[in-house]
């Protein structure tokens, strides 16, 4: 049997885009600084090789737009030091979106139609062993994941560490399977079709609202987009329901506080569930396009009736709302106080959570942002510099490093030059949604990056690479899909042009891991009490990052629990001098100094965070 190029290069895509979120997924989504320089190196290398390589690449104006956009948003927060009271954050965010940007790179230069259908299978295939280890932590608890703590929200979240990150990554992969699952080759369809089991289960007990808000508007932009697929999709969807349905009878396995004897019996029971249903589901996939074909008559003749039952029932449904309610202003000034307010302590089937409409804190965060828009409309705070504001002007104590809203947050901290890159780069694929409808696979990319956009406006999305990442091949697989076929030949000039920012990026890539590598060794030495082991790395993490306040911060810490006070205060001296705004130097100097000194000390801090428990229980004044 001779095996095609084109065949090895799908297999050689697939095989890559489930590594791309397997890992990333099991490294905290990718959040941390410590993994960008990687992740840049990566995708550069990927890029430099088919530049290097190929005699054209498979990208037009769109992907090139869509590349020069997020380089420039990276170039835009690096510039933003020029206004930010320190570099040590508009590095680190320019960092990350090279990432982004490297990243769409190796996908525009990768990437051709033929490709498409291996690629997005391939990300299916990753999300589904995500959601498989996600849901084993659950039905199998202290057997995988290592621990149990029921009184922790009990919201899904491993590996990823945030069940709205999780939430949203499985959606993605839901939405795109289905499109697999509509048009995909037998052995495709059967695996995606079974997968969607797991998927759909994971993102349940994520109890995400969010998430499931997702979804609900990724399948009607689906069904919206395609709506001959409407019978296909309910198919592969009612094993995925079904094990959902049996998933919320469990109690020990949705109410939080439960002993772990009671929720590893029902674990065990759903999982037998699961595998059964999964293998139900694969099969279904198998003889879904069979089972719409007998049943499209009946279908055409009943969707008109469905589709007036929907409307009438939620017809229905606001009408009882604005009688309880008393008036729709009531239904609205309630909806609104209710998102304002902090939310009750999770009792009961956590079910409930899926009803709740309080923002979590969100309107606090909004109205922050928006305070600082209104201080520099034009330029902002700097890249990162949310945090900063959030610490100084918070209604209650507790921590946030963004906004919760990429596009007012983008705003605050980098003015409309900023948000408006961040807008190019992410509305370039959007364009092609009309154009997608041609085709089911096309249509749910678009309902999955179309989600994509939506939910990075109400939650931290754009920090979690392996969101964006996924989000961006979303993008390039729809630019793939409705191009021309046109391809970039290259010439020396342009090849010329394409290597000389790749060779720049693998250079950052090498310094920013070396450097972030010895902040993060630094911090966990300290955590772990080897002060030794922290002066060593943060002097490393001192020569490589020379911008950065962390690595003297850390250094002077180290230095503090030694001891050698005189050296703790030269070396935070250093740490302030390069981020006066950051209230923690100011805090460990205050530890080190007496009389005045301290007095300014602890004041500066406490200007710089109020609310802080830490400064309050020092007892200094």
């Amino acid at each position: 049997m001779v095996v095609s190029r084109p065949s090895i290069a799908n297999l050689v895509m697939s095989v890559a885009a489930v590594g791309v979120v397997v890992t990333l997924s099991f490294s905290s989504g990718g959040y941390f600084p410590a993994d960008h320089g990687l992740l840049i190196l990566g995708f550069a290398l990927v890029a430099l090789a088919a530049v290097l390589v190929c005699d054209e690449l498979p990208t037009d104006r769109r992907t090139l737009v869509l590349v020069c956009a997020l380089t420039g948003l990276a170039l835009w927060q690096l510039l933003s030091i020029l206004w930010s009271p320190t570099a040590t954050w508009p590095v680190l965010e320019a960092e990350r979106s090279l990432v982004y940007a490297t990243a769409a790179a190796a996908l525009a230069f990768v990437v051709t139609r033929e490709r498409v259908a291996a690629l997005l299978f391939g990300m299916v295939v990753g999300v589904g062993i995500v959601s498989v280890y996600a849901v084993a932590t659950r039905l199998f608890p202290e057997r995988v994941g290592g621990s149990y703590d029921p009184s922790a929200g009990y919201q899904l979240a491993e590996p990823i560490g945030y069940w709205n990150a999780l939430g949203l990554l499985l959606v993605m992969g839901i939405l795109i399977g289905l499109g697999l699952g509509l048009e995909a080759t037998t052995p495709k369809k059967t695996a995606v079709g079974a997968l969607l089991v797991p998927m759909l289960v994971a993102l349940y007990f994520t109890f995400s609202r969010g998430s499931v808000g997702a979804l609900a508007l990724g399948l009607v932009v689906l069904l919206g987009l395609r709506p001959r697929v409407a019978l296909g999709v309910a198919t592969l969807l009612v094993a995925p329901v079904l094990a959902v349905l049996l998933a919320s009878r469990s109690t020990a396995l949705t109410q939080a506080g439960q002993p772990l004897s009671e929720a590893q019996a029902q674990g065990e029971r759903l999982a037998v569930i699961v595998v059964v249903l999964s293998a139900v589901g694969g099969l279904v996939a198998l003889a879904q396009p069979r089972l719409s074909e007998r049943l499209v008559p009946g279908w055409s003749v009943g969707k008109r009736a469905l589709l007036v039952s929907c409307v009438i029932a939620t017809g229905a449904l606001v009408a009882v709302s604005t009688i309880r309610a008393g008036s729709p202003t009531a239904v609205v000034t309630g909806g609104l106080g209710a998102f304002r307010d902090e939310p009750r302590a999770e009792t009961g089937s956590l079910d409930r959570r899926l009803l709740s409409v309080s923002g979590h804190g969100r309107a606090d965060y909004w109205r922050v942002a928006a305070r600082m828009v209104e201080r520099d409309p034009l330029l902002g705070d700097g890249a990162g510099g949310f945090e900063r504001r959030w610490m100084q002007e918070r209604p209650a104590a507790h921590n946030a490093r963004d906004a919760h809203n990429l596009y007012l947050e983008s705003l605050a901290e980098l003015g409309p030059i900023g948000v408006g890159l961040i807008l190019l780069a992410l509305v370039i694929p959007v364009l092609a949604v009309g154009r997608a409808r041609s085709t089911a696979l096309g249509a749910a990319v678009a309902a999955a990056y179309l989600a994509f956009l939506v939910h990075a406006a109400v939650d931290w999305d754009w920090e979690l690479p392996v969101l964006v990442v996924t989000a961006l091949a979303c993008g390039v697989a729809l630019l793939a899909l409705t191009g021309d076929g046109r391809s970039l030949q290259l010439t020396p000039l342009s090849r010329a042009l394409l290597i000389a920012p790749l060779v720049v990026a693998i250079g950052v890539a090498l310094v920013a891991h070396v450097g972030n590598r010895a902040v993060a060794e630094a911090a966990a030495a300290l955590e772990h009490g080897d002060t030794a082991g922290a002066e060593s790395a943060a002097r490393r993490a001192r020569t490589w990052a020379p911008w950065s306040h962390e690595p003297w911060q850390l250094l002077g810490e180290a230095q503090l629990a030694e001891r050698h006070d005189a050296a703790a205060r030269m070396s935070l001296a250093q740490a302030i001098r390069r981020a006066p705004e950051e209230w923690r130097p100011w805090f460990d100097l205050a530890i080190v100094t007496d009389g005045p000194r301290r007095e300014e000390a602890v004041t500066r801090a406490r200007d710089l965070n109020p609310l802080s428990d830490e400064i309050r229980e020092s007892g200094y004044r």
